[in-house]
């Protein structure tokens, strides 16, 4: 028996009343699950439950607040919020029933974060230090210095949000306004009680609160766990908090007085966005889904690489009732995109492939503070960029071909190098950045390089010796595949550059001499009135949403956008870890080829849709999940909706709509996805060999002849015969070549050659050779004081191998992972 109760009371239904409801899955729609809209007499118990509906002069809204729906009907039991949607005395009360994420989309499509009556408000003894200012100081400073990410749900950094150019004595000074510089004189994050300010084109000394510039950051699973709690539900798994690599995720805030009431008010630290384009943006950029379930007041985050790869959990075949009808979906390929207004953060071009069409990719030149670097001509033509860790790029000896260079364990302990090279890094055999099919080398002597950590790319031009600026690397994931439409996915965040900068002798606060994240919004003031540039364009009056990574090295916290060190090797926190999470959509750690390269797959060679009607228990059905994969003859899919009708017996009889999630056909999918084959911070150093004495000519020479010859002798107890003049011996002459090869272990499988420790380090190692002769008897025909005359015999006596020494000089080079 079909029951809707409303406030405890069950609705006044009428005979033979029925409703019909659809479950979705959220990866395909933002329905969420809900009833058709039913209508229901307007009688008045009906009238009182649901708020006189059909009164124009009600004293509420029927839909304010929330009214809570248990819809039953034997088994099945779903709890959901009533919206009425039209009423009248004759024509009685019309509603649905939103059940699970439809009732979540429907809160959050309006809702600031801002706005979440979860938001706390922190005190320094509920973190364990004294209250005040001082206590709260200490806090953030015991954050930036030793954080525990799945602990912690706020991390601080030093994070720029302006610079103002001023003309001083002809010179233009750039005066940065940075949050959470660290006090290197005073220790800790004790800001100045002065700061030096832009006000109306004038360097004004402006006098602030205690704690001034300074402000945390809430950690993504921080925020979420918030978000759902609201809902008054539990997240079951925040894989943003287990997973090391997204708990350093952080969202980004302009409060400059965030922490002078002596408080942390999460209400400050929040961007001005609703729910709902937060969470599309963990969509769009990770693949982030979730099941809500309002029954259990449980939440079930997932990511959508692990819900196309998870194992099958139901065959579907055993439920199906009838001939399934197959739809062939047009083929489509994921188009991935965020904001780029920040200073410094729109590229060149909104395509990578675009950026490097027309030039010379054979190599892309990597190092830092490239705007700097100068071109050193050799005189004959050529020469190179001083700060390029590439620069003998066209010079570099190809490995032996002959012997692949095998995994090997490291040494318990360094062995010292013996030099080194010239100074500079190589880095040959790092693949380049790829290019579109379409692109072409240029003939010209212009180049592409990239700076470490900012990202930022540059065009060398060799012929006017001259660097320029050309773009950041926020490019969109955009690979246009022709005749193919785009899903286009837009984030609803902005990308934050990385720069240097450098604000000392300025007085703008605590000297920073860095690089740090560019959030170049102006600094938001919720305590105070610090009063700025009336010409300003950023006022600091609103707060975008962005993302960075906290990564704490050394004792200190820093923002950025990649895992990358100065030395654009991988950086290694204090835990001893390796982070790869990128918060660029390009290249091949990138969020596409991380987290989208999967389904981008499914949409372009399996995108069909299978309906099938089905009978389900209705104890199963409670049980269906439609984040989990099923297989449905054999073809592995994903519940897409579920259509069906109450009342119903002890089986729910329903449409049932498949998504498939298997591939099929032939096809290149690495050609067609075209991931640019670079990544940053993804290098490593092996040894590559430089020179080495082994070669063929080791057979002739004389003196490994002559050991040849005395050993085929006393291993053979040979003994010389004969008379002058009809002599016979075994001599060097006797020792024709045969063969030589390399005794084990080469250079390449030897396993006490120690780590390389820099680029361009040189090591000289020993290996043996085996030197194969064949060897002859030697019929010597000449006298003492005649000239030399002898013949070998026509068939050797046998074959000896001899062990020789042969020298290998190595070098370190740079190689992509």
């Amino acid at each position: 028996m079909l029951e809707i109760r409303v406030n405890n009371e069950p609705l006044d239904l009428p005979a033979g009343f029925s409703v019909e409801l659809e479950d979705t899955n959220p990866i395909f729609n933002e329905r969420g699950s809900q009833s058709v809209p039913a209508t229901v007499p307007a009688t008045s118990v009906n009238e009182r439950l649901l708020a006189f509906p059909t009164r124009i002069d009600a004293g509420e809204d029927p839909n304010q607040p929330e009214r809570v729906a248990i819809v039953s009907d034997g088994a099945y039991i779903r709890r959901g919020l009533v919206n009425v949607t039209t009423a009248g005395v004759a024509e009685g009360i019309t509603f649905n029933v939103g059940f699970d994420n439809s009732t979540a989309y429907n809160r959050w499509s309006n809702k600031k974060l801002s706005e979440l009556s979860t938001l706390p408000t922190v005190q320094g003894n509920d973190v364990g230090f004294q209250n005040g200012v001082e206590g709260i100081l200490n806090y953030l400073f015991s954050l930036y210095s030793r954080p525990e990410p799945e602990r912690d749900p706020l991390a601080i950094f030093p994070v720029a949000v302006g610079n103002e150019s001023v003309q001083v004595d002809s010179e233009t000074k750039i005066y940065w306004e940075v949050l959470n510089a660290p006090n290197n004189s005073g220790g800790g994050l004790r800001p100045l009680n002065r700061v030096k300010r832009v006000i109306d084109g004038v360097v004004t000394d402006v006098t602030v609160p205690d704690g001034y510039c300074v402000t945390p950051f809430l950690r993504v699973w921080k925020l979420l766990e918030l978000v759902f709690a609201d809902l008054g539900v539990t997240i079951v798994s925040n894989v943003f908090r287990t997973d090391p690599e997204f708990n350093r995720l952080v969202v980004l805030n302009n409060a400059a007085d965030a922490v002078c009431i002596g408080l942390i008010r999460y209400a400050d630290l929040v961007p001005d966005c609703t729910v709902s384009e937060f969470l599309n943006a963990l969509w769009v950029r990770f693949g982030l889904t979730y099941n809500i379930n309002y029954d259990t007041k449980r939440a079930t985050l997932r990511l959508l690489r692990d819900i196309i790869t998870a194992p099958a959990a139901l065959d579907m075949v055993n439920l199906s009732t009838g001939p399934e009808l197959i739809n062939y979906e047009a083929r489509q390929y994921v188009k991935l995109s965020a904001k780029t207004s920040l200073e410094g953060a729109a590229p060149a071009t909104e395509r990578f492939e675009d950026f490097v069409k027309g030039l010379d990719v054979r190599g892309v030149h990597l190092g830092v503070h490239v705007s700097q670097w100068t071109f050193i001509d050799n005189g004959s033509g050529g020469g190179r960029w001083d700060g390029d860790v590439r620069d003998d790029f066209w010079e570099m000896e190809d490995p032996d071909p002959d012997y692949p260079d095998p995994d090997y364990p490291e040494p318990d302990y360094p062995e010292p190098d013996d030099d080194r090279d010239d100074g500079r890094d190589d880095y040959s055999r790092a693949a380049p950045a790829t290019q579109a099919e379409t692109s072409t080398a240029s003939t010209s002597n212009t180049f592409l390089a990239r700076e470490f950590i900012t990202g930022t790319w540059f065009k060398l031009d060799s012929s006017n010796k001259t660097v320029r600026a050309s773009s950041s690397s926020f490019f969109n994931w955009d690979p246009a595949t022709p005749d193919l439409d785009p899903l286009d996915l837009t984030s609803d965040d902005e990308c934050v550059p990385i720069m240097r900068v450098n604000t000392v002798g300025l007085g703008t606060g605590n000297y920073f001499n860095n690089k740090c994240p560019a959030y170049l919004t102006g600094a938001r003031h919720y305590h105070s009135y610090i009063k700025g540039s009336e010409d300003a364009e950023d006022t600091g009056e609103s707060t975008p949403l962005a993302f960075c990574i906290a990564y704490n090295v050394g004792g200190k916290t820093f923002g950025r956008i990649n895992p990358e060190g100065d030395d654009g090797k991988p950086l290694t926190m204090d835990d001893g870890s390796h982070p790869t999470l990128s918060l660029l959509f390009q290249f091949k750690d990138g969020l596409f080829a991380q987290f989208w390269a999967g389904y981008d797959e499914i949409l372009r060679h399996g995108n069909r849709s299978v309906e099938v009607p089905a009978m389900i228990d209705k104890m199963e059905f409670s049980r269906l999940d439609t984040l989990e994969p099923v297989v449905f003859r054999g073809i592995r899919c994903l519940i897409d909706s579920l259509t069906y009708q109450l009342p119903t017996g002890k089986e729910i009889r329903a449409d049932l709509k498949l998504r498939t999630i298997s591939t099929h056909g032939n096809y290149n999918i690495k050609a067609e996805q075209n991931v640019p084959d670079f990544s940053a911070a993804a290098r490593h150093l092996e040894w590559f060999l430089k020179s080495e004495t082994f070669s063929e000519d080791m057979l002739t020479v004389i003196a490994n002849k002559v050991e040849a010859a005395r050993k085929y002798r006393n291993d053979n107890n040979y003994q010389p015969h004969g008379v002058e003049g009809d002599y016979y011996d075994v001599t060097a002459a006797g020792a024709i070549p045969k063969s030589i090869t390399r005794a084990y272990p080469t250079w390449q499988t030897d396993t006490t050659k120690p780590t390389p420790a820099a680029p361009g380090n040189l090591n000289t190692r020993k290996y043996k050779a085996l030197l194969t002769y064949d060897i002859y008897e030697v019929h010597d025909m000449s006298y003492q004081d005649g000239p030399e005359d002898y013949e070998l015999d026509e068939t050797p006596m046998g074959e000896v191998t001899i062990t020789v020494e042969y020298t290998v000089q190595l070098i370190a080079r740079w190689v992509n992972d």
